[in-house]
């Protein structure tokens, strides 16, 4: 059984703007839990126990966050990288913790943990399989903007960066299972146009080297690169039920219209009326008969009274007007 997972959360996420002003890519808040613990809690949920996390020189919040607060049969370490130079030199870094197989994700995809649990099995079950790759059907332009990977049977016998011309039908997405020799490979990546040691391209090698690579799919996933995911993210967390909880005081007249997760310390004014599909971050504040559905009101982010806001994240730089 596979007991340890590496999470790569170095990235500061430049393509979510307003989101990543204050705080890093892997503390933005999924119903209440940064979106690293909420992946770290599904590959716990699906057995593991040690983990490597790879965050950046300046997000400590991160450590002191799973330092104090994660479950405590749970091993953490981390490893710094302070300039993001791509994920064969994450990796890198937490090689010296590798001990035995163990599972390669990013902090910014979220699967089930059902597949999870599919990705272990069918790494196990091939003993001498190098990694095991999670695919997802793609269109040719998602396959552009992620790596192309084409198969024989069971087995993948090519994969590639961004292709400008893809050749299958599938794309990797970060969460992979290895054996530790994958880690002899990582040395001899170049580096890539774009400026980058590519962990893609020491799968390629092992490939090229008779290793054999296998794979499950997945029919979805949740990945975080723009800030319409992150609402998206939440709806279907709120769908789910685990976490929509109401954690504050809120006035009688409030109207409640499930599903809704408010967080401890939040202040509601009178008259509002809450959901469906909303969030409102820990220190959050919304006006009097305000109207919010499918919204996400972030820390010190204020909506003022009667204002109507609807699929919008509102941030603490946000300029919201009465309606």
């Amino acid at each position: 059984m596979i007991q340890q997972a590496v999470i790569l959360a170095a990235g500061r996420g430049t393509r979510l703007h307003a989101l990543t002003q204050e705080r890093p890519k892997a503390m933005l808040p999924i119903l209440g839990r940064p979106i690293l613990v909420r992946v770290m809690d599904r590959l716990r949920e699906a057995g593991v126990r040690r983990f490597t996390v790879v965050i950046g020189e300046r997000e400590g919040e991160a450590a002191a966050y799973l330092s104090n607060s994660w479950y405590p049969d749970a091993e953490v370490s981390f490893a710094i990288q302070a300039i993001p130079t791509g994920t064969v030199d994450a990796l890198r870094l937490a090689a010296p913790t590798v001990r035995g197989p163990f599972i390669l994700s990013s902090v910014d995809n979220l699967t089930s943990v059902a597949h999870i649990q599919r990705l272990i099995d069918a790494f196990e079950r091939a003993p001498k399989t190098i990694a095991t790759l999670s695919l997802i059907p793609s269109s040719a332009e998602q396959i552009r903007q992620s790596s192309d990977v084409v198969l024989e049977g069971e087995r993948v016998v090519a994969i590639e960066e961004k292709p400008a011309t893809p050749r299958g039908q599938h794309a990797a997405i970060m969460l992979y299972a290895f054996a530790p020799e994958i880690l002899r490979y990582l040395e001899d990546v170049p580096v890539s146009p774009r400026g980058e040691r590519e962990l893609v391209s020491a799968i390629q090698a092992a490939i090229r080297d008779g290793r054999t690579v296998n794979y499950v799919t997945a029919q979805r996933r949740l990945h975080l690169t723009r800030e319409a995911d992150l609402l998206t993210i939440t709806k279907v967390f709120l769908a789910e039920g685990r976490d929509a909880h109401i954690l504050s005081e809120i006035p009688s007249s409030t109207h409640i219209v499930p599903p809704v997760r408010i967080d401890p310390n939040v202040s509601v004014g009178q008259n509002a009326r809450i959901g469906p599909n909303v969030y409102l971050e820990r220190g959050a504040t919304v006006g009097d008969g305000a109207h919010l559905e499918n919204t996400i009101v972030l820390t010190r982010a204020s909506v003022p009274a009667h204002a109507h806001c609807s699929e919008e994240i509102v941030t603490p730089h946000a300029h919201i007007s009465a309606r």
